[in-house]
């Protein structure tokens, strides 16, 4: 596994890969209101389905739509890559983030399982580069989220890495730390939000007041750089910020399509974040305000993406 190590800015001679979906937020929304009139008419009737009633059309699983509209599921898929998407799972998760940079109000959380799906070879890569940077530590905090899911499920199987103390507030990533019965494993308490998997509420974020961890793996929906970092739901800002607060040292994972600069409900500011890891160069503008923050910034990837020029 080749990394590429920057401490704020761009490395001379590396060429920054921009993120290579062409639709999100209002040109995503424009896109799809022009496809009901110009795609034929069983892609007319997804990108109906999808103006009308987006918060159901990210809720439902694949079947229900094609159930609901009396279409396919390669005809979806079409509808999908049609807009420049490699398949339902990453439009899902644009369109959502669309829909909450809109309002607040009309926020709909991803389903767990798009979010598994998209980019899964990027997030291990990622993963898998932060197990190494955990080697020293005795307690941590992990998020809630498709990436650091993965990162505990390489704890779970490692038999080389040290024991240590694991708490978190989602369900899977308890479930990985646990397999192979080295770590000791805890849970937030709260209420389990059943589109993530995920603890929330007052006795998640009660149950980290006093404690202190070496290290916070987190992950963030959205990395603004102005905004800092954020997600789609309040409540999980809520207990995620108490979370940054109980760790001496947070490192954030994070994969290229999370540069959105759509800002959600904030979490904290780059300032907090001691390490950036993720699988691209970002944009200019993310990279000097890592930079200015003093965040160290790891491109995991393989030696094709992350050599000289």
């Amino acid at each position: 596994m080749d990394t590429t190590v920057y401490h704020g800015g761009v490395r001379a001679g590396m060429q920054q890969t921009q993120d290579d979906k062409p639709l999100h937020g209002a040109a995503l929304w424009a896109a799809v209101l022009a496809a009901r009139d110009s795609m034929p008419a069983k892609l007319r009737a997804i990108a109906a389905f999808v103006a009308e009633d987006p918060s159901d059309f990210i809720r439902m699983t694949s079947r229900e739509i094609c159930g609901r509209l009396g279409t396919s599921e390669p005809t979806l898929i079409r509808f999908c890559r049609s807009l420049g998407f490699a398949g339902l799972a990453e439009f899902r998760i644009e369109l959502a983030l669309a829909l909450a940079a809109q309002s607040a109000a009309t926020a709909v959380h991803p389903l767990a399982d798009d979010r598994r799906l998209a980019n899964p070879d990027a997030k291990r890569r990622i993963a898998t580069t932060a197990m190494e940077l955990l080697r020293d530590d005795h307690a941590i905090l992990i998020d809630n989220g498709s990436t650091v899911e993965i990162v505990a499920e390489l704890l779970g199987q490692s038999d080389a890495h040290p024991a240590m103390t694991i708490m978190t507030s989602g369900l899977v990533v308890a479930q990985h730390a646990l397999r192979n019965g080295r770590h000791r494993v805890m849970l937030t308490g709260g209420v389990i939000r059943s589109s993530t998997g995920s603890l929330t509420g007052r006795l998640a974020e009660g149950s980290l007041n006093g404690m202190n961890f070496d290290t916070f793996v987190m992950g963030a929906d959205s990395i603004d750089p102005e905004g800092g970092l954020s997600t789609y739901s309040e409540d999980e800002a809520h207990v995620t910020r108490a979370m940054v607060e109980a760790a001496t040292r947070v490192i954030v994972l994070a994969d290229h399509t999370k540069f959105r600069g759509s800002r959600l409900h904030r979490i904290c500011g780059l300032a907090r974040v001691a390490i950036l890891v993720t699988d691209r160069m970002p944009a200019e503008p993310i990279c000097a305000a890592l930079e200015g923050a003093g965040v160290r910034l790891i491109v995991a990837g393989d030696s094709a993406q992350n050599s000289r020029e």
